[in-house]
C-alpha cells in the first residue's frame, strides 16, 4: 500500500469513529455511584460508658449491611448495628455492603468514667431498693462480683451490687491504698474483714453505705482517716 492509499484509509476510519453514537453509563454502574455518593451512617463518633449500647443505622444503601468492630474487646456490634461498650478504649465500627463502594465508619470511645456527683446520685437512689435496716448477712446474701472475680457474701456482696449498679458490671477495677485518692462510689475493704461503699468523701473521713453492719443494711456511718489507717485498708476504684 502506497502513502496516498494509507492516508485515505486513515481518513475513512477517523470519519467513521466520529459518526458512531456514544452510549450512557450502564444503569447498574450509575446506581452504585449514587449509593456511594449519598450513603451515610447515623453517627461518626460516639462515646459510651462500659455496659451501655447504641444503635447505629445506615441510609442510602441497598442490600445486606455487614457490621464489624476493629476491637471487639473494647466494643462489639451485632448484625443489626447495635454497639455495646465492653471496656475503656477506642474501636472503629465499619459498615459495608455489596452495593457500596468503600466503607462507612463510626469511632467508638468507651469510658468507665462518671462524675462523683453522678455516682452519688445513683448510690442514694438505691436506698429505696436497699432500705435502712434491711436484713443482710453472710447467710442470706451472696453475689458474684465479676469485676473482682469474687463469689461474695454479706458486706462485700452488698458492696459489689452497689458498685456494679453505679459503674456497670464490665467496668474494670483498680486497687490502691491512698486515702486522698478515695472517690464517691469506691469500695473500701477495712482490715480484710468488712466492706463499705463511699457515698461522700470529706477531707479526713468518708460517709459510707454498708451491708451486714449489725446484720443489716446501714447508710450514713462516718469513718475517719485515722480509723482506716489503724485498721488497715485498701480501695477498689472504677474511675
Amino acid at each position: 500500500m502506497n502513502h496516498k492509499k494509507t492516508t485515505s484509509f486513515l481518513v475513512i476510519l477517523l470519519t467513521l469513529a466520529l459518526l458512531l453514537p456514544s452510549y450512557p453509563i450502564p444503569a447498574a454502574a450509575a446506581t452504585t455511584q449514587k449509593e456511594t455518593r449519598y450513603a451515610t451512617i447515623s453517627e461518626s463518633v460516639i462515646t459510651l460508658r462500659v455496659g451501655k449500647t447504641k444503635q447505629l443505622k445506615c441510609s442510602g444503601i441497598s442490600g445486606k449491611i455487614t457490621w464489624k468492630s476493629s476491637k471487639p474487646s473494647v466494643a462489639t456490634v451485632t448484625s443489626k448495628g447495635v454497639v455495646k461498650a465492653i471496656k475503656p478504649g477506642k474501636a472503629t465500627i465499619s459498615a459495608t455492603s455489596s452495593n457500596l463502594i468503600g466503607t462507612l465508619k463510626c469511632e467508638v470511645r468507651v469510658s468507665s468514667k462518671i462524675t462523683q456527683k453522678q455516682a452519688r446520685k445513683k448510690l442514694l437512689s438505691l436506698q429505696k431498693k436497699y432500705p435502712e435496716g434491711m436484713s443482710w448477712t453472710n447467710e442470706n446474701q451472696q453475689y458474684y462480683w465479676a469485676a473482682t472475680n469474687c463469689q461474695c457474701y454479706g458486706c462485700i456482696a452488698f458492696a459489689g451490687k452497689l458498685s456494679d449498679a453505679v459503674f456497670g458490671k464490665n467496668a474494670p477495677v483498680k486497687t490502691h491504698k491512698n486515702f486522698d485518692k478515695i472517690k464517691v462510689g469506691d469500695h473500701i475493704r477495712i482490715g480484710s474483714v468488712h466492706s463499705v461503699i463511699v457515698t461522700q468523701k470529706k477531707e479526713d473521713s468518708v460517709i459510707v453505705a454498708e451491708g451486714n453492719y449489725n446484720s443489716s443494711v446501714h447508710w450514713g456511718r462516718e469513718i475517719t482517716r485515722a480509723e482506716l489507717k489503724q485498721s488497715g485498708f485498701y480501695v477498689d476504684t472504677r474511675y
